[in-house]
């Protein structure tokens, strides 16, 4: 997949709830068309998502942080999923929308969720409870975009990070 085919599918795409899948502020028109792509699927797309990093909190921490960590932050995102009946939904129906986006600095030590955070957590709190998504993880894509100017096309300062952010700061 090369950048203008990432942007092609991700830029306009609508999620099963009828949202944008891609929720945060990309800067789609400044991404750099000979920006690298990779796409993963399978097992593999769904053990990458656990290294990336949802947009949610002041102090960035990968999935898989927040999951073995079982801290505030994660039990508080379930237990906001648990009462707008995301938990429930995905616990009756699977996973229904198997793909994912992220987006990477440019070395690719910082991945951010583009698409499909809720869904992700949710599912893997109900795997941790004993339920059954091997079907859906069978089906899961992931496509990675690496952005040399990351800070750019995301402002994390504005639609992120709901902090200022640090120029300093590296991703």
């Amino acid at each position: 997949m090369t950048a203008e085919e990432f942007i092609k599918k991700w830029r306009h795409l609508i999620n099963y709830l009828g949202f944008p899948s891609v929720g945060i502020h990309v800067g789609w028109d400044i991404i750099p068309v000979d920006s690298k792509v990779e796409s993963f699927s399978g097992k593999e797309a769904w053990e990458k998502i656990y290294n990336c990093t949802p947009p949610w909190f002041e102090t960035p921490k990968t999935f898989r942080q927040l999951i073995d960590g079982n801290g505030t932050n994660y039990r508080s995102e379930i237990l906001k999923e648990i009462i707008n009946g995301k938990i429930q939904r995905f616990a009756i129906q699977g996973l229904e929308d198997p793909i994912f986006c992220a987006f990477a600095n440019q070395d690719g030590s910082f991945i951010l969720l583009g698409d499909g955070n809720h869904r992700f957590l949710d599912c893997s709190f109900l795997m941790n409870l004993g339920k059954d998504f091997s079907n859906d993880i069978g089906k899961t894509e992931l496509d990675i975009i690496y952005l040399e100017k990351f800070e750019e096309v995301l402002k994390p300062e504005e639609k992120i990070w709901g902090r200022s952010y640090n120029k300093n700061e590296t991703f």
